[in-house]
């Protein structure tokens, strides 16, 4: 079979994307090829979607500019429908589409390439199936049709309420297609099932994997005298990044009511500064942006625990790496992640934007190291039970053999 992915990103969320996956799928008999429209990766089965001349200058001048002045989304980009030009399209068995809605893939093509080719699409939010947010929250209007929108700030964020016009257009889109979709969690699953545009599809949960000998336990005192972490704290591990859904500022405001008697190692990946205000108190290890490995495994090796205090998140791909290196996660209710992380179990959940209830789990985890050992090591054992890449491989392996098996048969 050949394979065609296609998304934004091939080396940023390589892990989530299927980029990983090429030699897991050549050993399961697919060719797989993928193509980014930001392409960063140097390798021989890797390559630009739509690399054509001025396609991405007009996007970046004209259709980015226009869509926001407009409060459209993924509406006026035209070139998706250059796909079928590409050899890799028309070479491909099947194609998987992954994150097509963040700006630069028309919506309006997707039924004329689904019409090509058996498609399956991985849904990493619920934009697929609302009037403009990734994430709705709270708010039930995407499943009766969205309008009189409470939170056009939420990302994507639009400067006018056109989310009934959206969502009637995304309707119409999706009448009839042929297409198969995946979700990497139960709480995403069982959102899919209510949204009303998602009633026509097929749908599959196929959890994210790992490499379980990469992500392991590591070596504690190597990793931490790496980052130059002082003797005797206790770690806590975090991913620092300024966006509303990721619960940096509860988690800052949690550590900051500790009180004097705690000394914490904060040590973070992706954006540098937001705890500098705690500085002194604490020591603070900003990393800033880690996209290798090893570095991520010794972060795990380092902490104690993750904090992963999300307001939304559709799996969790950070819990899984801190689980496969032995340590629990501590996060928020009411999203996909206390799923993945196996609370009150292994992990630990506590009220969503609760800092007084976030700053108390805080507290039960620094004082007890007793029991953050014993769940994390249930949460390696839990990695090996249901988050080998392996097993995703097969998964999805066997459903890409079933779609187009069922496209080939006669109507």
């Amino acid at each position: 079979m050949n394979l065609l992915q296609i998304s934004s990103n091939d080396l940023v969320g390589r892990r989530f994307n299927g980029y990983d996956l090429h030699g897991r799928f050549a050993a399961r008999g697919i060719a797989m090829r993928y193509l980014a429209w930001n392409a960063r990766a140097r390798s021989d089965f890797a390559g630009r979607v739509l690399p054509y001349p001025g396609s991405r200058l007009i996007q970046k001048l004209v259709t980015r500019k226009l869509e926001k002045t407009l409060s459209l989304q993924s509406v006026l980009p035209v070139h998706a429908h250059l796909l079928p030009l590409q050899r890799d399209f028309r070479r491909a068995d099947l194609v998987h589409y992954h994150v097509i809605h963040d700006g630069w893939f028309g919506l309006g093509a997707l039924p004329a390439l689904v019409r090509r080719k058996p498609s399956v699409w991985t849904w990493h939010d619920l934009w697929p199936v609302t009037g403009h947010c990734m994430h709705p929250i709270d708010c039930p209007r995407w499943q009766s049709g969205c309008g009189e929108c409470p939170d056009l700030a939420t990302p994507f964020p639009l400067r006018r309420d056109r989310t009934a016009q959206l969502f009637a257009r995304k309707r119409r889109l999706y009448e009839g297609l042929d297409l198969d979709v995946v979700v990497a969690s139960r709480w995403m699953l069982e959102r899919a099932r209510r949204a009303p545009l998602a009633a026509g599809f097929r749908l599959h949960r196929i959890p994210f994997g790992l490499d379980l000998a990469l992500y392991a336990p590591g070596d504690r005192d190597a990793a931490r005298a790496r980052f130059g972490i002082e003797a005797g704290n206790r770690v806590v591990a975090l991913r620092a990044f300024r966006n509303p859904f990721k619960g940096t500022e509860a988690f800052a405001a949690a550590v900051a009511s500790l009180g004097e008697a705690t000394r914490l190692t904060i040590l973070t990946v992706q954006e540098k500064g937001h705890f500098d205000t705690l500085r002194g108190r604490h020591q603070v290890v900003d990393l800033g942006w880690v996209d290798d490995d090893a570095t991520m495994r010794d972060v795990y090796a380092a902490a104690d625990f993750l904090a992963m205090p999300s307001a939304a998140d559709s799996f969790g791909l950070m819990a899984i790496e801190a689980m496969a290196c032995g340590r629990p996660v501590l996060c928020f209710e009411g999203t996909a992640v206390p799923e993945t992380a196996q609370a009150p179990e292994i992990g630990l959940a506590v009220p969503r934007g609760d800092v007084a209830a976030l700053a108390a789990a805080l507290r039960r985890w620094i004082d007890d190291p007793d029991e953050v050992a014993a769940r994390g090591r249930r949460a390696r054992a839990a990695a090996e039970q249901d988050y080998d890449v392996e097993t995703q491989a097969d998964r999805l392996a066997a459903l890409y053999r079933e779609v187009a098996a069922r496209r080939a048969r006669p109507a």
